[in-house]
């Protein structure tokens, strides 16, 4: 009898610690959930249909997949991390000549093509200043700077989108340090020191030499509907490596319309280009839209022979209606034109979308 009582005893004890050490745990744990940095997720698909373009067959694409994560460090330092989940990864290859043939002596991921976007902690000296460290949007154009949920049209401007000679022109990412912020109420400014102007997103410099970028835009007390100013950018070295940006950019808008019109020139190696584009909406209701723009890009100053060195030229007309807060249908009509050349690649191209953000 004594045996089983201490026993029961024995048993009763331990299974009070267990329920005491539990009941502890529990209390540690849900400090510490409360106690644990608050985060934010958004997100953002689109999905659309292209018809009609010469240059690439007709189907659906998913265009953009971004899942953004945010949060606060302390009050004044911020983080961001965010994934283009639509992405896919592009080999470069390299090849060189053995005998009378070509083979393939190199392969390697574009890094530019991973599905890392942004990925920078944001430092908040006062209300003036502010200061962004690692892979960012870059200071260079209005449209390029505006979260593609919010472009009044499916797709960009041309100097933006095309990329097949050297990078875009807007929209585009590197790693580096950003001052942003307003100075005499009146003047929106964003300069950085990146690794190049676009290209380098997901990889090291390639070089010694660093890009300087920036933009400045007033707002006008007697107008605060209306806004303007420019961005440039610059990175020295050797002929090829030298990289050279210049814009300018005018807008208004309010509750029920935008204007807009920005052009762009660029310098890449011995490679020179220049577009500009005209841009209206009207927005009779809350929830719908009409768009029309007028798009001039000329991706090779120093021929005319092809689509590949051409001036193109874009008309785009379209609406779009929100179904609700979160989501929108768009359709897009693209009439494109080659002005200067003989090419079967002028065409009418229809674009329909669909979108959610949350």
């Amino acid at each position: 009898m004594k045996f089983r009582r201490r026993a029961s005893i024995s048993g009763a004890l331990a299974v009070a610690a267990s329920l005491t050490f539990g009941a502890r745990a529990g209390a540690q744990d849900s400090t510490s959930a409360r106690n644990a940095p608050p985060f934010e997720l958004h997100g953002f698909i689109q999905v659309y249909y292209r018809d009609g373009d010469p240059t690439i067959k007709d189907g659906f694409r998913l265009r953009k997949a971004d899942i953004k994560f945010s949060g606060d460090v302390s009050p004044r330092l911020k983080w961001r991390v965010t994934f283009d989940a639509s992405k896919a990864l592009t080999i470069n290859k390299t090849t060189s000549e053995i005998s009378d043939s070509l083979a393939l002596s190199d392969a390697a991921i574009d890094q530019r093509t991973r599905m890392l976007q942004d990925a920078a902690l944001t430092y908040t000296v006062n209300r003036s200043l502010s200061l962004d460290a690692g892979q960012q949007i870059v200071p260079l154009s209005l449209e390029g700077t505006i979260p593609t949920s919010s472009v009044e049209t499916i797709e960009r401007t041309m100097f933006i989108v095309e990329r097949s000679r050297a990078t875009g022109l807007g929209d585009i990412r590197d790693i580096g340090v950003s001052a942003n912020g307003r100075a005499l109420t009146v003047v929106e400014y964003h300069v950085g020191v990146f690794n190049e102007t676009g290209e380098g997103a997901g990889t090291i410099d390639a070089n010694d030499q660093k890009s300087v970028m920036g933009r400045v835009v007033i707002h006008p007390t007697f107008l605060p509907n209306l806004q303007f100013g420019g961005s440039g950018g610059f990175e020295g070295g050797p002929t090829k490596q030298r990289r050279e940006r210049s814009a300018g950019e005018l807008q208004y808008r309010d509750t029920h319309l935008t204007l807009r019109t920005e052009a762009m020139s660029a310098r890449d190696g011995d490679l020179r280009r220049f577009g500009w584009y005209g841009m209206s909406a009207v927005r009779p209701t809350s929830r719908m839209q009409f768009v029309a723009r007028f798009d001039n890009w000329d991706r090779d100053l120093s021929g005319e022979n092809s689509s590949f060195n051409g001036v193109e030229r874009q008309i785009v007309v379209g609406g779009s209606y929100l179904l609700d807060a979160s989501s929108k249908i768009a359709v897009n009509v693209i009439r494109q034109t080659f002005p200067n050349i003989s090419t079967p690649r002028s065409g009418t191209i229809l674009l329909a979308a669909f979108q959610a953000i949350w």
